[in-house]
């Protein structure tokens, strides 16, 4: 038999976050109001077993008191799923949706917090023996990942226009699509951008970062503080460990894919080289 898990998208008090994934219509998940029927129908299978529960109800989340509200969520539904079988479940996964401090006057986590709120969990599994034995998965990738990744262009030109400083680079949304803002932004905001190769240098003024593309979407920062900059110096665009290169449209216009640089303990490797990317064959 085949261990399963159902992934449920939850009723609207456990959703949360700056993008949502569960509370509402989806293409995520059995709806928490029917979940139980698709339970019935794993159990009628005879080459299955329902063994877990999995809930995402949000990403990029920086309010703990929301992590908790969703959790705790999560495992209510997890012992109506094992009440419902009449076994005890092996695995509940209760997503991700960790954040990371991306705009101005975001907050970091609070790790403390969620410590707290994950101790108060594991009690509350405890008390239910359907769930007690159970194995808890989250999914941290973007807290973990995320803060330790650079996205860095070459800058090409600076121009103005009508009172404007255009800082024009080698990259754009086709290699970091994210900061460009056409990841999930309603309203687009800038990504901290910093002046790579000059930076004791004071800011002289905004001035909006855009890429090499034929689309005014293609702009990485559209008022960000950068100090004098010219052609050569380089733009590092931090927080780019996750949501980045493998989220991002490199066949956009047929420009060259980034080189990847992997820096462990002071020592840098090339991974993948810059590349063009590969043409599909003409049709005639």
């Amino acid at each position: 038999m085949v261990d399963v898990a159902v992934r449920v998208n939850p009723v609207a008090t456990g959703q949360g976050g700056a993008m949502l994934m569960g509370g509402r219509p989806s293409q995520f998940g059995i709806d928490e109001e029917r979940f139980l029927e698709a339970a019935d129908a794993i159990e009628a299978h005879a080459a299955l077993r329902l063994g877990g529960v999995h809930l995402f109800a949000g990403t990029q989340i920086l309010d703990a008191e929301i992590l908790a509200r969703q959790w705790s969520h999560g495992l209510d539904v997890a012992a109506r799923l094992a009440r419902h079988i009449g076994r005890p479940l092996s695995t509940i996964d209760l997503g991700g949706g960790l954040g990371i401090p991306y705009f101005a006057g975001e907050r970091p986590l609070d790790l403390e917090r969620v410590e707290a709120i994950a101790r108060d969990l594991q009690a509350k599994r405890a008390a239910l023996p359907e769930i007690a034995a159970a194995r808890i998965v989250l999914e941290p990738g973007r807290h973990l990942a995320g803060p330790s990744g650079l996205y860095v262009a070459r800058v090409v030109e600076v121009k103005r226009s009508r009172g404007e400083r255009f800082v024009i680079i080698d990259g754009g949304m086709n290699h970091h699509l994210a900061a460009s803002g056409n990841l999930g932004q309603v309203i687009k905001r800038d990504y901290p951008v910093v002046a790579a190769t000059r930076m004791t240098a004071p800011p002289i003024g905004g001035a909006a970062v855009v890429g090499p593309l034929c689309t005014p979407l293609d702009a990485i920062a559209r008022k960000t503080e950068l100090p004098e900059i010219g052609p050569g110096d380089l733009i590092a665009v931090l927080q780019s460990g996750a949501y980045g290169l493998t989220a991002s449209p490199l066949g956009f216009l047929s420009h060259p894919a980034p080189a990847e640089v992997v820096v462990d303990g002071g020592e840098y490797r090339l991974v993948r080289e810059r590349r063009r990317v590969a043409l599909p064959p003409p049709l005639l």
